[in-house]
């Protein structure tokens, strides 16, 4: 086990904290102008399919990798849409190839066709180095942590239901225990498509 202990950026911290601080004035002001949903609106189900860009923040290469998950959506509460996000992200890269595995809750509004929303996860995730490193008893060559993290993100609706997603996502590795542990950030940069089902739609066009 490498002993350095590798330090975070209070930047994510700080971008995290603003997305937050401006979804919450941005449900307020929507509070006053948006009716309540109409409570027949049970559930839906949103696909979703990412190019993501991983900053492992473990040795100097950058990875690209993909994102595919979903979200389900519960009953809507008030002016939030509540959901279970579910994801799994993959990422091969020069140095290392990390790969997670998470679920969180995720809370969205609704601006017309603009969907911004936070989210949280924890999960599992793996890393395999592709340089092994030497230790006394033999070759370190992969680890797998408890992985949380969290993110902000928003869909743009080309159709009722097909639409573009962006989002960003900050993660916490730990790998080890007591003082070698080594903590670690990496960030995710994740452009691509959503896709919306509609359980709905079956119970409307029922007689």
């Amino acid at each position: 086990m490498p002993s350095q202990r590798i330090t975070v950026a209070p930047i994510a911290n700080r971008i995290l904290t603003l997305a937050v601080a401006l979804l919450c004035a941005m449900a307020a002001s929507r509070a006053s102008a948006q009716e309540v949903p109409t409570r027949n609106q049970f559930a839906g189900l949103q696909a979703f399919g990412l190019f993501s860009y991983v900053q492992p923040h473990y040795g100097a290469a950058s990875n690209p990798g993909g994102t595919l998950g979903a979200d389900l959506n519960f009953r809507p509460l008030y002016f939030l849409q509540p959901s279970l996000d579910m994801r799994y992200t993959f990422a091969p890269g020069a140095d290392v190839t990390e790969n997670t595995l998470g679920f969180g809750p995720r809370v969205e509004l609704t601006f017309s066709r603009l969907h911004p929303y936070l989210y949280a996860l924890v999960g599992h995730g793996t890393i395999t180095f592709a340089n092994p490193i030497s230790t006394p008893t033999g070759p370190y060559t992969h680890d797998d942590s408890l992985v949380l993290g969290g993110g902000f993100g928003a869909d743009y609706m080309l159709t009722r239901q097909l639409g573009l997603r962006a989002e960003v996502t900050q993660q916490r590795w730990n790998l080890g225990n007591g003082p070698t542990s080594v903590i670690f950030h990496p960030r995710i940069y994740s452009v691509g498509v959503d896709y919306r089902f509609d359980f709905n739609k079956v119970s409307r066009h029922r007689p």
